[in-house]
């Protein structure tokens, strides 16, 4: 019994000193540090976002169910891009001078401590491109894409957009129909993306966005998902599969996303303020 003791004793003062000379190691070489906190950082965005409850992979779906699939028309899904999908990091190296500005700095820490999935260089604005996918948001886009129409539509640019949904769709075809900044309509010096320019039948096409304002635009057609934020805890993707698997069943989507009253103020007031506009351009043309 003593003998296994000492054995015991023995072998655990080797590993611990063992232990203590390899983290000696990495921290003086500063390669194996930056790996070693770069799988760390990795480690920590896969464990926060783990969960044990997902999603159908595939459809099971009754007789009565697929019956009532074929009654209705197949609809479209409006999918916003940045803080929805996706979210991204540019750091224009117009700002890399002065690199004690605050908002640079922050930027750069933020790269340098939580790995990005896709990089990317803008040569026209001279900037660097850090994306950030949504936890989930592969699972999210497959399932979606047997169920809706895809249109993504967003408020960016085509030339930064587009190679970031090239990124997200991964050879798979699915996001092939693309709106950006020039498809928007500038309201107030808003860039409105109404859903009637991607889809003329209001009864069959909803938006997906985690921007109030342009779900204000789209009252009866939106629903809003929260913002994405870099390295926190996210599951909204798979929470909004449930509502979204059912409503493709519906005659018109109006009848159950028209019950939200939340955006009615907005709308109202975005209304008030065009009609003052108006006015405002009516009494400049008598005065001319």
């Amino acid at each position: 019994m003593e003998n296994q003791d000492n054995f015991l004793a023995t072998n655990f003062y080797f590993l611990g000193t063992l232990g203590m000379l390899l983290t000696v190691i990495i921290l003086a070489v500063p390669v194996l540090r930056d790996k070693l906190r770069t799988q760390l950082a990795k480690f920590h965005c896969k464990s926060i976002n783990y969960t044990p409850i997902t999603y159908l992979k595939d459809d099971i779906l009754t007789q009565v169910s697929r019956r009532r699939l074929r009654l209705v028309r197949r609809k479209t899904l409006i999918l916003d891009m940045d803080e929805t999908l996706i979210a991204s990091v540019i750091l224009y190296q117009a700002n890399a001078a002065a690199a004690c500005h605050r908002k640079y700095k922050a930027k750069s820490i933020l790269v340098a401590t939580l790995p990005y999935d896709f990089t990317f260089y803008l040569p026209l604005s001279g900037a660097s491109v850090y994306v950030y996918k949504r936890p989930h948001v592969d699972f999210f886009l497959d399932r979606v894409s047997k169920w809706y129409n895809l249109v993504v539509f967003t408020a960016a640019t085509e030339m930064y957009a587009s190679r970031v949904l090239d990124f997200l769709d991964a050879g798979r075809n699915i996001l092939n129909r693309r709106m950006y900044r020039q498809d928007c309509i500038n309201i107030c010096g808003i860039r409105a993306k109404f859903v009637s320019i991607a889809h003329s039948d209001l009864a069959n096409v909803l938006l997906l966005d985690d921007c109030h304002m342009e779900n204000s635009f789209n009252v009866g057609n939106a629903v809003h998902i929260k913002s994405y934020r870099i390295g926190t805890k996210d599951d909204e993707l798979l929470c909004m599969l449930p509502f979204l698997d059912a409503l493709r069943f519906t005659q018109d989507v109006r009848s159950i996303l028209g019950r939200c009253t939340r955006y009615d103020c907005l709308t109202t007031c975005l209304a008030t303020q065009i009609c003052l506009s108006k006015a405002a351009e009516s009494e400049d043309a008598k005065c001319l």
